[in-house]
């Protein structure tokens, strides 16, 4: 009987070490990440930058902020004379908007774009494109050879989103944008790394 409990008092002393061990080794490994992620700053100096964005949801702006404070940005928000209802009716609103006669009319005066090195234009991805506000403020914008990025946010599929923006982008030198699939549900971390190595890795 005293050998039975010795047993099982070191098989459970055993397991214990283990459980130790394993939380130790879990708990270094993400304290290593929180700190690889402090020393991952963008390392380009962009010039005057311009962060233009629509958001309905928040994605968009997320990601548009993110960019703002890594780059000290100036910032653009898109918005429309009429809001968008929250009802399954805005995607029919959406499809109809898609039709530059449709497109929707902004509520501000676009900014002058003359005063910036580089322009980032975020967009929500609605039918598998860029989003109607959006839409309306490229059929505006002359971006008159400034460097142009784009970003999309999508929630499983971004479609033609960059194809189409490269066409109505007017007069800009495009360079390839990102994409972010389902922000607000990724990890912080996870989020912020890859905008700052998105940024690193520009090709301007």
């Amino acid at each position: 009987m005293f050998k039975c409990l010795l047993s099982a008092a070191f098989l459970v002393f055993g397991i214990s070490i283990i459980f130790i061990a394993f939380s130790t080794s879990r708990i270094y490994a993400e304290e290593k990440i929180v700190n690889q992620d402090k020393n991952t700053v963008v390392k380009k100096d962009f010039g005057k930058v311009l962060v233009v964005y629509y958001s309905l949801s928040g994605n968009t702006r997320n990601i548009a902020m993110r960019i703002k404070e890594k780059t000290n940005a100036d910032i653009y928000e898109i918005k429309t004379v009429k809001e968008y209802s929250s009802s399954p009716m805005i995607y029919i609103t959406a499809k109809k908007q898609m039709n530059p006669k449709n497109y929707p009319e902004l509520k501000e005066k676009l900014p002058d774009f003359s005063r910036y090195d580089l322009i980032f234009v975020g967009s929500p991805v609605w039918w598998y494109t860029i989003a109607a506000p959006v839409l309306s403020f490229l059929s505006q914008a002359d971006f008159k050879g400034k460097a142009v990025v784009s970003f999309a946010t999508h929630g499983g599929n971004y479609g033609s989103f960059f194809e189409d923006f490269d066409k109505k982008a007017k007069n800009a030198k495009v360079i390839k944008g990102m994409e972010f699939k389902k922000v607000l549900k990724e990890k912080e971390i996870t989020l912020n790394n890859k905008v700052t190595n998105w940024l690193n890795n520009l090709k301007i």
